[in-house]
C-alpha cells in the first residue's frame, strides 16, 4: 500500500485539485483526508469519494490530524506520504521520493506546475518541507507523534529538533511540486483569519517556552544540526530506482 494522508479545513475547489494529483500518482495510491471541522461541505464530499479516515468537528490542529491518521496507517504500511491540501504532485513524485532509502523525505515547493520529468537527482540538503513528506515507520517509532500543544504552527519545527536529537536527519529531495503558499490565511474569514494567528503567536511561544529559543533563530539552526554527524549522501549512494 502506498498510503497519500492529507489534512483538510474548508477550501473544498483546492482539496479537489490536491486530490486529482494524488490520484494521478504514476504508482498506486490510496488517499486518507482527516478533517479538521469544515463548513463548507468538504466532509460530505469526501464520503462521496470514499477517502475520509476521520473528522473533527472543530478544528483539532495539525499535530492531532497527522497524529491521528500516522498511527492508523502504520498499522498496515512502512511508510506514508503525508502532504498538504494546498498542493499539487506532478504524477512521478511518490515513486520518486519512495526512492530513497532514508527515514524522511521530502519534497520542494514551488510555484509552476509544468513538471513532466524529474529533475536530476542533487545531493539532499537538511531542509525538509513539511508541505510535502515521506516518513517511514521507524523515524514516526523512534522520534514519537507530533506535539500536539502546537496545533497549527511550529510543530514541524519542533519535529525536527526532535529528529536530530535522535541522530535521524530530515531531508529534501530535488523533487518540485506546487503549493498554493499562505493559503490558509488568504483562504480564510476574517473572524478565522484572526484566530488562526492568535494561535500561530501561541504556537510559536509554546515551542519557545519548550526549547529556551525560537524558531528560525541561529539556537535552532544548531539544534537541528543531525547528531548523525556524517556528510549528507548524494542520492546515488542509497537510492533504489522503483
Amino acid at each position: 500500500m502506498n498510503p497519500i494522508l492529507t489534512l483538510t479545513h474548508n477550501a473544498l475547489e483546492m482539496t479537489k485539485k490536491a486530490v486529482d494529483s494524488f490520484l494521478r500518482q504514476d504508482i498506486d495510491v490510496q488517499i486518507f483526508a482527516f478533517d479538521n471541522g469544515s463548513t463548507d461541505g468538504t466532509v460530505g464530499w469526501l464520503e462521496t469519494v470514499g477517502i475520509l479516515l476521520d473528522h473533527a468537528v472543530l478544528n483539532a490542529g495539525v499535530s492531532k490530524g497527522w497524529n491521528v491518521g500516522l498511527k492508523r496507517l502504520f498499522n498496515d504500511s512502512d511508510h506514508v506520504l503525508v502532504c498538504n491540501n494546498d498542493v499539487e504532485l506532478p504524477p512521478w513524485f511518490y515513486r520518486e521520493l519512495l526512492s530513497y532509502r532514508v527515514p524522511f523525505i521530502t519534497g520542494v515547493s514551488c510555484d509552476g506546475m509544468n513538471l513532466k520529468t524529474p529533475p536530476p537527482a542533487s545531493n539532499l540538503v537538511p531542509h525538509p518541507d513539511f508541505s510535502a513528506f515521506l516518513i517511514r515507520r521507524e523515524a514516526w517509532q523512534q522520534i514519537g507523534p507530533f506535539d500536539e500543544g502546537m496545533r497549527h504552527y511550529a510543530q514541524d519545527c519542533d519535529y525536527h529538533v526532535r529528529a536530530s536529537q535522535e541522530g535521524i536527519p530530515l531531508l529534501a529531495a530535488n523533487c518540485p511540486f506546487h503549493h498554493e503558499r499562505s493559503s490558509t490565511l488568504r483562504l480564510a474569514s476574517p473572524r478565522d483569519r484572526d484566530d488562526i494567528e492568535a494561535q500561530a503567536n501561541f504556537d510559536r511561544s509554546y515551542f519557545l517556552k519548550k526549547w529556551g529559543f525560537a524558531v528560525g533563530s541561529e539556537e535552532y539552526q544548531r539544534a537541528t544540526l543531525c547528531k548523525a554527524g556524517s556528510e549528507i549522501p548524494f542520492p546515488g549512494e542509497i537510492r533504489e530506482r522503483l
